[in-house]
């Protein structure tokens, strides 16, 4: 540890160190034993290359949040380094010649001696993979450019030079995800990969602008032989919104027109089940319920069936949420560091009645932590792992009620379908659900939240 003065203030740096017998700083740190087989040796040293003590100090800090990322990182079961996608590896590449995104443009100054280094490295590199008669022809200019000879980053990175970067539909997931934030989001990962691979299995693997009308419809129509029309909308609606973002963000001008757009599909919804809805047997048994060896899932349960939430909502909702000691007793669902919303109407308060209040005044009661469900919630990763929740809940309904039970998402029809028969007014329905566009003058009031906990009640006994 160092102590660095500056100015008036004098600051101990705990990682900080230097070699008696040197003037560079280095930062130098012991590995956590949980993590000491992840690294060659004991200690993590790294020379910060500056003699100048504030200078240190700040490459110090920011070398410190880099290793404790990887801590991080290590400690999920993930690579120890975030793996770059290929357009970050090309940046990262061109970083290495001290060239910026701007510096790589041909047309920009300044930048001509690094550009020309970059060249020579790539001339190099070829050199070393051909034979001395191919070089001298390439030199000669009486063979094509050996692209494949080549490593992505640098196929990249020229590309990027010579103003003709473009990527494969192949590319488009990680780039997308890598601009969303959401590299690390098995759904989201999974959502991307499998619409984009859906395209290259009926198309190919081209650039967004070389696929045609004619591909898409035929895309289309092959995709619709083993997947409902809702399916193939979504997948569609997905790979329009890679393309869009991506080719937007990294100035990719010749795909930024594309086919995916305004598409039409045959009978769209026609194919679509009614889902099954709960039975006034089946939602008794369920009150009835006993607490299960684990009772969240009892209590996830009983909240969707008098409050119509989706798992995911469930799943994020923090103890602060719940509001008991109040005149109308309710919970309030918004976007925390965890859980997203599927739409800016998803934010809302929703009254606690019937099995949801007994629910939440038992789960808060258990609670010691800041969540209501901890078991579904990687607070590490900053994610809810709701298609747990909802395997867990589909069997215990199972157990309850046999392998025809309707799923938990079931119980936001059948909420609908209670609140119609009581002559609740459609805008409160979806204001309730999560599915109102615009929400009224009142909304979270008390005289609203008394409106909409008279209507839920009406309902508890039907």
């Amino acid at each position: 540890m160092i102590q660095i003065t500056i100015g008036s203030y004098s600051i101990a740096m705990k990682y900080l160190t230097k070699r008696s017998t040197r003037n560079t700083y280095y930062y130098r740190r012991r590995v956590p034993k949980d993590l000491v087989t992840h690294y060659p040796k004991p200690f993590i040293e790294i020379s910060l290359k500056q003699n100048d003590p504030t200078l240190a100090a700040v490459i110090c800090e920011q070398q410190h949040k880099k290793i404790e990322q990887q801590f991080a990182r290590l400690r999920q079961g993930l690579p120890k380094d975030q793996v770059l996608t290929n357009y970050e590896s090309a940046i990262s590449y061109l970083d290495g010649f001290n060239l910026s995104l701007q510096d790589a443009i041909p047309a920009m100054n300044g930048a001509e001696l690094a550009r020309e280094r970059l060249y020579e490295t790539i001339d190099d590199s070829l050199q070393s993979k051909m034979t001395a008669n191919d070089y001298q022809a390439l030199h000669n200019n009486e063979a094509d450019f050996p692209l494949h000879l080549l490593s992505d980053e640098q196929r990249s990175a020229l590309a990027i030079i010579q103003g003709k970067f473009r990527l494969t539909a192949s590319q488009y997931p990680a780039e997308y995800l890598r601009l969303k934030d959401k590299l690390e989001n098995t759904r989201a990962t999974n959502e991307a990969n499998s619409a984009i691979n859906s395209l290259i299995a009926c198309c190919g693997d081209r650039a967004p602008s070389e696929y045609s009308r004619i591909d898409l419809n035929n895309y289309i129509q092959e995709s619709l032989l083993t997947k409902k029309t809702a399916t193939v909308q979504r997948q569609l609606k997905a790979i329009a919104a890679m393309f869009n973002l991506v080719s937007l963000e990294m100035d990719i001008t010749l795909d930024r027109q594309h086919s995916v757009t305004k598409v039409k599909i045959p009978n769209l919804g026609n194919d679509a089940k009614d889902r099954k809805e709960f039975s006034v047997d089946q939602i008794q048994i369920i009150r009835d319920m006993p607490l299960s060896k684990t009772p969240e899932i009892t209590h996830l349960i009983q909240l969707m069936l008098d409050t119509a939430m989706r798992v995911s909502e469930c799943c994020g909702l923090m103890v602060k949420d719940i509001k008991l000691e109040v005149e109308t007793p309710y919970l309030e669902i918004y976007r925390n560091n965890v859980r997203d919303l599927k739409t800016k109407n998803s934010r809302r308060l929703i009254p606690l009645v019937g099995s949801s209040l007994s629910a939440m005044q038992e789960a808060v009661a258990r609670a010691s932590g800041d969540f209501i469900f901890p078991r579904y919630v990687d607070e590490s990763s900053g994610s809810i792992k709701n298609n747990n929740a909802s395997a867990a809940c589909k069997k215990r309904l199972i157990a309850l009620l046999g392998e025809d039970t309707p799923t938990s998402h079931g119980f936001r029809h059948t909420l609908q379908t209670r609140l119609r028969n009581v002559e609740c007014p459609k805008e409160l329905r979806n204001e309730l659900s999560g599915w109102a566009k615009d929400i009224s003058d009142r909304y979270g009031s008390p005289s609203d939240l008394s409106l909409k906990a008279r209507y839920l009640n009406a309902t508890v006994t039907r």
